[in-house]
């Protein structure tokens, strides 16, 4: 009860019929870990990521960045990382200090009819940074955790104030995420980031998941998807979408140490490949298509967009640049979209003493080119006829068709001052 507490005073308001939304942000779920993309054989069961699927929108060619903290940036900024400046994890080891700008105009400022809520995982600020970094970046409240939980023993902080608990992370704080929800005046808007399914690898409670006692990391991994698919479960059910609506979205890949054949062993979380950095993405709400799926493409970058969209608000000026509204396509997926490509772009932070490799991507439907400016090196791919990027292009053809399509990439790529 610790969050309702200090959170009571901030979620009391007038009614409003704008509707809710609720964005879940999965920690390292891919789709090869969801059941209802059915892009794996062996996925783990996940019950109300499917139903929800069954409920609404499932996007099969969404794209976010290879790691976090880029995504989530992307996410509520509506911007791409070349305006943000995260460009890769932020870390406490890396001799530089890179939270996200306060004066970046995240989503919730966009939403001044809305109370906004944080639960979880913020990866926004460094691990010295000030724990009320998500209020002063523009939330109304913040229930998060302070350094890295080892799941069973963390220390919790809400709006800035800390307190040591232990059982299981993720439980508490579902238990958390459903009691706001039932007592938030509407309307609200609610983040929400488990930390589910990161490591550190360990096997959840046992009522959580069917994996037995793995020691495997796959395995591991997997109990932990059930874990969050669980408590994805409990939240739903103090959701009404009739009124509210949910996207579920992953942040990056699944980790390369738990993916699993056919899938490609190191085209998962941290590579440029579409295992790294094509993502489940789900919508279901208000009018809402149901137990559709959409090919069209769609960026981490549009939810600001597209939420503002769905609740009648205008954008304000000069923000969210790289956001485009995929909200035509929630009442009809089978219709063309407004993006012709996709793009991100992973770089280290200035003066960092650890290495990240620079990696820069774009695809429209058909084609994909990744460039490793460090090497340099380039790759070209053909996703119609190659979906697991086994076969590089450029390695073996230098024509002069391959290199049209090269170049034509080329100039899509965005151009920022």
């Amino acid at each position: 009860m610790l969050a309702l507490s200090i959170l009571a005073a901030l979620l009391q308001g007038p009614v409003s019929t704008a509707p809710n939304v609720v964005v879940v942000l999965m920690d390292d779920i891919g789709r090869d870990k969801v059941g209802a993309y059915a892009d794996h054989a062996d996925a783990p069961p996940t019950p109300n990521l499917d139903a929800l699927a069954a409920r609404g929108v499932l996007f099969r060619n969404a794209w976010a960045y290879p790691v976090c903290s880029p995504t989530r940036a992307a996410l509520l900024t509506g911007r791409h990382s070349d305006r943000t400046g995260i460009g890769t994890i932020i870390a406490s080891f890396d001799g530089v200090s890179t939270p996200l700008p306060l004066s970046e105009t995240i989503l919730p400022e966009a939403l001044p009819d809305h109370t906004s809520v944080t639960l979880g995982k913020w990866h926004l600020r460094d691990a010295g940074g000030s724990d009320t970094h998500p209020i002063e970046s523009g939330f109304h409240a913040a229930v998060g955790y302070v350094g890295s939980p080892t799941y069973f023993h963390w220390t919790t902080h809400v709006n800035g104030v800390r307190r040591n608990e232990s059982g299981y992370f993720p439980s508490a704080l579902a238990r958390r995420g459903t009691e706001v929800l039932e007592r938030l005046t509407e309307p609200f808007f609610v983040y929400y980031c488990p930390i589910l399914a990161h490591s550190p690898w360990h096997v959840p409670p046992s009522y959580l998941h069917t994996q037995g006692n793995p020691t495997f990391e796959p395995f591991m991994h997997k109990a932990m998807v059930e874990a969050f698919d669980h408590h994805l479960g409990n939240l739903l059910a103090a959701i009404d979408l009739e009124t509210t609506y949910v996207f579920v979205i992953g942040d990056n890949g699944s980790p390369n140490v738990t993916v699993l054949p056919p899938w490609p062993l190191g085209h998962g979380k941290r590579s440029p490949y579409e295992g790294g950095v094509r993502v489940p993405f789900i919508v279901a709400g208000p009018r809402v298509a149901q137990g559709a799926e959409c090919e069209e493409l769609v960026h981490v970058t549009d939810v600001f967009a597209t939420v503002l969209d769905l609740v009648g608000q205008p954008a304000p000026q000069a923000v969210a640049e790289d956001s485009i509204s995929f909200a035509p396509l929630l009442v009809d997926p089978t219709a063309d979209g407004e993006r012709d490509h996709l793009y991100f772009h992973q770089f280290p932070f200035p003066g960092a003493t650890s290495h990240v490799p620079e990696l820069r991507a774009i695809r429209t439907r058909r084609w994909k080119l990744i460039e490793r400016p460090d090497v340099p090196a380039q790759e070209l791919y053909d996703l119609q006829a190659d979906p697991h990027e086994l076969h590089d292009l450029l390695a073996s053809s230098h024509g002069p068709a391959v290199l049209a399509i090269r170049d034509r990439l080329l100039a899509l790529m965005p151009q920022f001052p």
